[in-house]
């Protein structure tokens, strides 16, 4: 997608290098920076620390990281580095299958650039379904005024390009229609008013930035048409583990007959999963909730304090949005039924 008048994706292999490349998604909106590193623990590194970030776009950092480690370290491929790429985020499945397809091609004792064009090939077809994801989530989206509202990041730095969610958005715009965007500001790390309302504002797609606690207003006020969001994992009975907040949207959708849309490829399904009891929840570190970070007057990023010293904080990073509270799961072959 666009940033300014060139096109870039999440992440990508840097064949100049012969290492890995993706947006340093935590300076944004204020600063755009790519890295570029050789070294396979850096790109774990990056994973961890949600330089990367987004269920498809974790995916393919790992594939290419798995690469990098095999041309770096092949004698501790299956011993270290798998587990260490597996173990970088717990609750994003997409990481757990680009491990395991990785590993599969290493069975095999394929050449370096083997190894390459298996991590390409994982991350272009990532890219394909987010594509085609979007034609026929831009159908469900067409409706009413085109108000749509979301939750978080499922844009493209969340899915390597075209994103889930906002897919169906830039259909929808570049069939000529004038889309207009709900982007809920995300509460910890505020993804959507960072990243979200950023990458829309590129693709010159109106938009305005809420509180989370606005969303059930606005729906009540009859100004939202639909609901999209995404998904970091979603087990075999269709319930979806995304961000935290998008259960209580659920509820509200419900409440106030708003159809609400789970957009996601097929390497967010874990059909292994029984139900969402079985998705683990990341919980991550307090400080989150109680300090923020950005620019000041003069253009220099600060990190501030927002709650009183010695208070701690509950960061659940995701929640689970059962089945019945969603009107459709779209991922690249249409609806997708438990």
């Amino acid at each position: 997608m666009r940033i300014g008048k060139r096109s870039y994706q999440a992440v990508n292999w840097h064949s100049e290098s012969g290492g890995v490349q993706w947006i340093e998604q935590r300076l944004l909106p204020h600063r755009f920076e790519q890295i570029v590193s050789p070294f396979p623990e850096e790109v774990a590194v990056a994973i961890e620390t949600m330089q990367v970030r987004g269920a498809p776009t974790i995916g393919a950092t790992a594939a290419y990281g798995l690469a990098l480690a095999w041309k770096a370290d092949r004698s501790r491929y299956f011993d270290y580095w798998v587990p260490r790429f597996r173990s970088t985020r717990p609750t994003a499945v997409n990481l757990f299958h680009a491990c395991d397809a990785m590993q599969q091609c290493a069975e095999t004792d394929p050449s370096n650039d083997e190894m390459i064009e298996r991590a390409e090939a994982y991350a272009e077809a990532e890219v394909a379904a987010n594509r085609a994801i979007g034609a026929g989530l831009a159908e469900y989206l067409a409706v009413g005024e085109r108000r749509i509202l979301t939750h978080c990041n499922a844009g493209w730095l969340a899915a390597v390009d075209w994103g889930t969610a906002t897919s169906g958005i830039y259909h929808l715009a570049h069939a000529g229609e004038k889309p207009f965007v709900w982007v809920d500001e995300t509460r910890p790390r505020l993804q959507g008013a960072r990243l979200t309302a950023w990458e829309l504002h590129q693709e010159g797609i109106d938009c305005r930035i809420q509180a989370d606690s606005a969303a059930a207003w606005m729906m009540a006020q009859g100004k939202v048409d639909a609901i999209v969001v995404g998904a970091d994992r979603i087990a075999a009975n269709g319930d979806v583990a995304n961000k935290i907040g998008t259960y209580a949207l659920s509820l509200a959708a419900k409440a106030h007959g708003v159809p609400m849309y789970v957009a996601a490829p097929k390497s967010t399904f874990d059909l292994g999963c029984a139900s969402g009891k079985g998705i683990p929840i990341e919980e991550r570190d307090g400080g989150e909730v109680v300090e923020m970070d950005g620019v000041d007057c003069k253009g220099e990023v600060q990190q501030i304090r927002v709650a009183a010293t010695g208070v701690g904080a509950n960061n659940p990073a995701f929640d689970v949005t059962p089945f019945e509270n969603i009107t459709a799961i779209v991922c690249e072959s249409g609806v997708w039924r438990p």
